[in-house]
C-alpha cells in the first residue's frame, strides 16, 4: 500500500495547477499539504474533494470548483455474463485484491468536462470507459450540489457576509 500512498501526495498539485488561477497572484507560492489521517477507502477522491473545499475556504481565486469521484471493477461471478461488477465510492475492502481497475475522475464545475482522471487496471472498452463517465459525471453533479449547501451554511454563520448581504455600512468601515 506504500506506492498507493505515495500516488495519492503527488495527485493534488496537478489538480491545484488546473484550477487555482495563479495570475492573480504572480509572485504568491501557494503550498498545499494534505494529510490523510484515515483510509477507509476512495482516498483519491476524499483528499480532491477536501481540498476543493479547503482551497474555497482559502478564499483563493479559482477557474471553478472540482469533484471528483471513483469506483472500481471487479470481475463477475457469472460465467455468461462478462460485464464487470462496477463499485462507485468504494471501501478499502472493495478495493481490495481481486480488484481489476480503478478509475478516478476529477469534473470541473462550470462545464461538467474531466479535468483530471486515472486509470489502474486491466483492459477496459471504450464504451465501458464513457459509461463510467457518464455515471462519475452524475455523481459529481450531486457532490457540487453538497459543496453548495456546505459553503452556503459556512456563510451563513460569518458576520462580515451576513453585513454584506443586508448593505450595512459598517462592513463599508463608515459605521461607529
Amino acid at each position: 500500500k506504500q506506492w498507493y500512498q505515495r500516488r495519492v501526495a503527488l495527485r493534488p498539485g496537478s489538480v491545484c495547477r488546473e484550477v487555482i488561477l495563479l495570475s492573480e497572484h504572480p509572485r504568491t507560492s501557494i503550498q498545499v499539504n494534505v494529510q490523510v489521517e484515515s483510509d477507509d477507502g476512495s482516498v483519491l477522491a476524499v483528499t480532491a474533494n477536501a481540498l476543493c473545499l479547503a482551497l474555497m475556504d482559502a478564499g483563493l481565486p479559482l477557474r471553478s470548483q472540482f469533484a471528483a469521484v471513483c469506483c472500481v471493477t471487479n470481475p463477475t461471478t457469472n460465467d455468461t455474463d462478462t460485464t464487470p461488477t462496477v463499485t462507485w465510492d468504494p471501501t478499502c475492502e472493495e478495493e481490495g485484491d481481486d480488484t481489476t481497475a480503478r478509475y478516478l475522475f476529477v469534473y470541473d464545475s462550470d462545464s461538467r468536462n474531466v479535468i483530471f482522471s486515472n486509470y489502474t487496471g486491466g483492459q477496459c472498452e471504450v464504451r465501458e470507459y464513457l459509461l463510467y463517465l457518464q455515471k462519475g459525471r452524475q455523481l459529481a453533479n450531486q457532490i457540487f450540489s453538497y459543496f453548495r449547501e456546505s459553503f452556503e451554511k459556512f456563510l451563513r454563520k460569518d458576520v462580515k457576509f451576513q453585513l454584506l448581504l443586508s448593505g450595512s455600512d459598517k462592513v463599508k468601515g463608515n459605521g461607529p
